[in-house]
């Protein structure tokens, strides 16, 4: 099997070079990378052909926009494999290799999507312990994103599996970390109309990919680490409007049809604002969000 890695990246110079090192030194080397920028300078261009690399690298420049580009860097792959990684991200060495293994050893081809786990190590103090603790409650008593087993809540809105989590069949995939079998993109592709930031473009793959007929796999022996990069975050105000706004499309999107899933879909509207009582700048985004929907 060949591997194809793509890397979308926007004005994260620093981060992209940070994180190229592990992929370089992977036992397991790719076949190809596919850069997609859409930064307002190209200098990443300038470096990627001036940078020695064990493996052949291919830069496109696109517009903004998260899933457009990984929607061009899937046009652009020519692999079996293609595993997207975050600009921000760095790999434990055997990454590609334990993931490789899970689609080699499944002959039948019924797993469509190998997650790898995250290994950050969460702050220690006393205070940030019963932050996780507490908001990790709200989360899971109102369904709405946070830690749990790695499959949808039946609001639709996913969960991330738990640190000590074995490997295993999850449903949700974690955008920093995502490989695929080229084939999935023949019954599934990124949804454009998730424009810019993209959030929550890797819940409406993960979903698409289950609709497709495939299983996903989380693989706990491929590891990193996601140093989320500060660079292009949204504002408070504006990830949780966009929280909702995005939540609200895939849920008209994928789950709408099942009627007996409306309640859930507004128990998790209110555990939006419970989740965010705490900023005033997350209430009003989550209240602007809500206006927006509902304003239609």
């Amino acid at each position: 099997m060949k591997i194809s890695i793509i890397i979308c990246t926007r004005n994260r110079f620093d981060d992209f070079t940070k994180t190229l090192p592990s992929i370089a030194t992977q036992t397991r080397l790719p076949d190809e990378l596919i850069v997609v920028d859409s930064s307002d300078e190209k200098r990443l261009e300038a470096y990627l052909t001036s940078a020695k690399l064990p493996f052949p690298v291919r830069y496109f420049h696109t517009q903004p926009g998260l899933t457009l580009q990984r929607n061009c860097g899937i046009h652009e792959s020519s692999s079996d494999l293609i595993f997207f990684f975050d600009d921000d991200v760095d790999l434990d060495k055997n990454y590609l290799a334990e993931v490789e293994k899970v689609f080699a050893s499944d002959i039948d081809h019924k797993i469509g999507a190998v997650g790898g786990k995250i290994a950050n190590t969460p702050p220690q103090t006393l205070r940030m312990g019963f932050e996780i603790a507490f908001f990790g409650f709200i989360r899971a008593f109102f369904g709405i994103v946070g830690t749990r087993n790695g499959k949808f809540y039946p609001s639709g809105m996913p969960s991330h599996p738990h640190i000590n989590q074995t490997s295993g069949f999850i449903e949700c995939l974690s955008g920093c970390c995502m490989a695929f079998r080229r084939e999935v993109f023949k019954k599934a592709i990124f949804d454009e109309a998730l424009a810019h930031y993209g959030l929550m473009e890797d819940v409406d793959i993960s979903k698409q990919t289950l609709d497709a007929g495939y299983k996903i796999y989380y693989q706990t022996s491929a590891t990193l680490i996601h140093n989320e990069s500060p660079m292009n975050r949204l504002k408070v105000q504006q990830w949780a409007e966009m929280s909702v706004v995005n939540y609200d499309y895939l849920f008209r999107k994928s789950w709408s049809k099942d009627s007996w899933r409306w309640f859930f879909y507004y128990w998790a509207l209110i555990g939006l604002f419970v989740a965010n009582f705490h900023s005033l700048k997350g209430l009003t985004g989550t209240f602007n969000g809500v206006k927006k929907v509902f304003s239609k």
